[in-house]
């Protein structure tokens, strides 16, 4: 519409003037004629502001005020009107109207929808939303008018409600233009300067309610928000799972902000985003959800101290973000916001907002939703702890369980026993926390270990606070008997007196019953190898050791030499019961179905892990047996044979009875080896006696079989020097004499063998006689030296002698002198073709000593420890000959005179042999 033909005219002075004479009057226009009608006007005026204020200020509802005030000027003041509002995005909306013909209302909205209302767009409209101004049109010409508004619908339909005379006034409450109001008439100078101003007043009065109205709006929007708040604050205490809060969020976001889409998602530590609660987004949103986050989630997430991104349309968005375009356009054209959730430390995730059209978002609004945004974060924050708490709860509890242990803490001050569920159910009771009071545990500890634990208990209850622990065993509700391990704390009040006590159980039964499975398996061995000579003795300790270990009662039975079982010993935990169990159920006192005699008749294990008493009359044909069976209430019996050699030398059996625990797999692994220990130790004994026997006729042997010897060679070696002294007389050829001289040699040497011999056997049979007298060991050692001379002669060793004058002693003269020969023979021997030294003195502590020193072949360090055994020889016997008896004997002798033989040597380098001896006769050795 051409502005200049439908704007009033303006006059040098600034005033408007009408483009007709038409003066308007709100009561009748030809009351201006006189002074009476204008106050009747004027009282008219005052009249419909009294009632417009009045029905103003009885709403502050923003749609009741505007709809009230667009009643009010119809028919009063037009024949219609529209109220048109700036929104906070600067649009113009059409929000009230009124018509004389109701039917006509809708017209007029229409007419608003179809100029599009802008500030910047439609006629007097827009310059009163710009300016502030007030415009008066007392009279549109309907020619100019019709011809502008040929072929635009809108102005038509405006000329048809009626627009011959127009005022359109500024809705302005501090200092802002909230609106407009247009007033139409469909005669022409309808309306002047007097209405005009009635109209300011009007609608200064209507933006006054209107600003009102939405200062009220506000404040319950606020209070709304503010309440809304506190119930997101309750429910978000209420979650304690990230799904939950995230559920919390969303609702509330869906309900107060309009939103047609709501994403919240968390963000990962690897940069993933993982949807928590989407509402209205689409499944290809969801597809990229859970892809590492990007654009404006990457942004929202990096960037800590920065605020959520508010975008009131998609192309302030897509301006932000040009990789999330595609994404975003498949959503709409609407605002988008997005908020990033921020805990203490790291993003926790992201809210994503969508509406459908562009808006703009108020700072209040804005406020809100930061603030439900940063009170979701700390929820998140807060699940994300709970969730960590409830994982190390559940490791906790996890390896509570696999480790068999519990925790128990006793609030002396409130005398309350706590005990978590995996303690409960280590002592056979449901698993569940328990708050019972103080002494409740007492109940189930095994009456040997209660007077000691009890005794615990109360010193830790006296004494100061500190660490205590203890091992006992507690009776289940099942009746098993399990051992518990307790270490734990105690703690003070400001007093100094202990008011709490706190620590962990652990079950250690498995642990308890291998160390005694152990300790029994150490014990026996120790007492078996003790008594090797007689183990069948030592039986009756190893069975003490079974009960006092393992089992209730213990009885062993050996094979008779008629094939049957004969009781050899048999111990009970009650002492008193040990001779019952041995004569009730010893020899032929067992029923066909008995273990002990199923297990020996077939040489297998019999393990009853659970006894049935429905059976215990095949056990016995007595009925002794069978009242002590019932007496003693076995809960479980193993019977193990003992086997050596393919053949079965008898049985142990072991049996429990309440309220020990019941025998189980593991026992059964310890009673075979206990069994293969005694069987061995059996086994053993009965060779070693055999042994003895042996070693007992070899003995006798060698000595019968010395002695015999001794009379030929005696009579020998008579002959042979009877031969000698008769071939020097006759002049017999030196060849003869040499080859006697061989023969005598070799009779000595084979006299010397038997002597040795017969040595062995009087040691082996302790008949070894020693004469004690005054012996000078110097003059000893001179004499074997001079008798060996020719020895060393042929063994070309020079001799070295450093002995004193006299070096007198308490010995044994012949015995001496026969270790002195061994010593020089040998020295002679393995010395060959290298210097011999002998050497005699007393030490400090008055003991004499004989060195016997060469420089030959030496010894090696690992024949050092064997030098002086039983036969035993350091070189090859091919080359140096011996039966390796001398050094042997030697040791023997020295050892019963009190004295030592000591060796050093080493290869290529000699041997030095010291030969030490007390001077005098040792108290504790006496001659046999």
């Amino acid at each position: 519409m051409p502005e200049p033909s439908l704007e009033p005219s303006t006059e040098p002075t600034g005033e408007t003037r009408p483009p007709s004479a038409v003066t308007a009057n709100v009561v009748s226009p030809a009351s201006q004629a006189g002074a009476r009608g204008a106050c009747a006007a004027e009282e008219g005026r005052f009249a419909f502001l009294a009632r417009a204020g009045e029905a103003l200020a009885s709403s502050l509802d923003e749609p009741t005020v505007l709809r009230q005030l667009a009643e009010l000027v119809v028919p009063d003041l037009a024949d219609w009107c529209a109220v048109d509002v700036v929104t906070p995005s600067g649009a113009v909306v059409r929000r009230a109207a009124a018509h004389r013909d109701s039917a006509l209302v809708p017209s007029v909205y229409a007419i608003a929808g179809r100029w599009a209302l802008r500030e910047d767009g439609s006629l007097g409209v827009a310059h009163v939303l710009r300016t502030g101004e007030a415009r008066l049109i007392p009279d549109v010409p309907e020619q100019v008018f019709l011809e502008a508004a040929r072929g635009n619908e809108s102005m038509e339909d405006t000329w048809r409600l009626g627009c011959r005379s127009v005022m359109v006034v500024p809705l302005v409450a501090r200092g802002r233009v909230l609106g407009c109001l247009s007033l139409m008439s469909g005669a022409a100078g309808r309306y002047g300067e007097p209405d005009l101003e009635l109209a300011r007043e009007l609608a200064r009065r209507a933006a006054l309610s209107l600003d009102n109205a939405r200062l009220y709006g506000e404040a319950r929007q606020a209070q709304a928000r503010t309440a809304r708040l506190q119930a997101v604050t309750a429910s978000l205490s209420r979650a304690a799972t990230e799904d939950a809060v995230a559920q919390v969020l969303a609702r509330e976001v869906w309900e107060a902000s309009g939103a047609t889409r709501v994403a919240v998602l968390a963000l990962e530590e690897d940069g993933l985003v993982r949807p928590l609660r989407v509402l209205g987004y689409s499944e290809d949103a969801l597809a990229a959800f859970h892809r590492p986050a990007s654009g404006a989630a990457r942004e929202g997430i990096q960037c800590i101290r920065r605020e959520a991104g508010w975008f009131g349309s998609l192309e302030e968005f897509v301006a932000r973000y040009p990789q999330d375009a595609e994404l975003a356009r498949s959503h709409g054209q609407g605002a988008r916001a997005v908020v990033p959730l921020w805990g203490d430390l790291r993003a926790r995730g992201l809210l994503l907002l969508g509406w459908p059209e562009p808006r703009v978002f108020p700072a209040a609004e804005r406020a809100f939703l930061e603030a439900l945004a940063h009170q979701c974060a700390q929820a998140l924050e807060r699940a994300a702890l709970y969730e960590a708490l409830r994982e190390r709860s559940e490791r906790l509890r996890q390896a509570l369980v696999t480790g068999d242990m519990g925790t128990w803490r006793l609030d002396l001050v409130h005398g309350k026993e706590l005990r978590d569920a995996a303690l409960n159910h280590l002592l056979g009771l449901p698993a569940v926390d328990s708050s019972l009071p103080v002494g409740d545990l007492l109940q189930y500890l095994h009456p040997e270990d209660r007077p000691h634990v009890e005794a615990e208990f109360r010193r830790n209850q006296r004494e100061a606070p500190g660490f205590f622990e203890a091992e006992f065993r507690v009776i289940r509700r099942d009746g098993g008997v399990r051992w518990l391990h307790s270490v734990g704390q105690s703690f003070a009040g400001p007093d100094g007196k202990v008011t709490e006590l706190t620590g962990a159980m652990a079950d250690v039964t498995r642990r308890k019953e291998a160390e005694e499975r152990l300790q029994l398996l150490l014990d026996a061995s120790r007492v078996l190898a003790l008594r090797l000579d007689d183990v069948e003795a030592a039986l009756p300790e190893v069975a003490r050791l079974v009960v006092d270990h393992v089992a209730t009662g213990c009885l062993v039975d050996l094979a008779a030499p008629d094939g049957t079982l004969r009781r050899v010993t048999a111990a009970h935990r009650v002492p008193e019961h040990d001779a019952r169990l041995h004569a009730a159920l010893g020899g032929t006192d067992r029923g066909p179905a008995h273990p002990a005699l199923q297990c020996f008749q077939t040489g297998e294990v019999r393990f009853l892990s659970h006894v049935d008493f429905m059976r215990c009359e095949d056990f016995s044909t007595s009925t002794g047996h069978r009242a002590l069976v019932d007496h003693l209430s076995p809960t479980s019996v193993l019977s193990v044979p003992l086997r050596a050699r393919g053949r079965t030398l008898g049985v142990i059996t072991l049996f429990t009875a309440e309220p020990q625990r019941t025998l189980v797999a593991a026992d059964v692994s310890m009673a075979e080896e206990l069994a293969l220990r005694l069987s061995v130790a059996l086994e053993n004994a009965r060779l070693f006696h055999d042994a003895q026997s042996a070693v007992r006729l070899r003995d006798e042997f060698l000595s019968v079989a010395s002695h015999e010897l001794k009379t030929p060679l005696t009579s020998l070696i008579l002959q042979h020097n009877l031969i000698g002294r008769a071939l020097e007389s006759s002049g017999t050829p030196s060849l003869v004499t040499g080859r006697l001289n061989t023969a005598q040699r070799q009779v000595f040497r084979l006299t010397a063998l038997v002597d040795n011999l017969l040595d062995v056997s009087r040691l082996s049979l302790g008949k070894l006689s020693l004469e004690r007298a005054e012996v000078d060991l110097a003059q000893l050692t001179r004499d074997a030296v001079e008798r060996l001379e020719d020895v060393f002669a042929q063994a070309r060793c020079p001799l070295q002698l450093e002995l004193p004058r006299t070096l007198p002693g308490h010995w044994d003269a012949s015995r001496l002198d026969q270790v002195l020969v061994n010593l020089l023979t040998n020295a002679a021997k393995y010395g060959a073709g290298h210097p011999v030294s002998v050497r005699a003195g007393v030490d400090a502590s008055d003991e004499a000593w004989v060195e016997v020193r060469d420089q030959g072949i030496g010894i090696d360090a690992d024949a050092l420890p064997r030098l002086f055994g039983r036969f035993e020889r350091a070189v090859s016997e091919r080359h140096y000959g011996g039966m390796g008896l001398g050094l042997y004997i030697s040791r023997q002798i020295v050892e019963a005179l009190g004295g030592r033989i000591d060796v050093d040597s080493q290869p290529g380098q000699g041997a030095t042999f010291t030969l030490r001896l007390p001077r005098s006769a040792p108290l504790s050795v006496a001659a046999p």
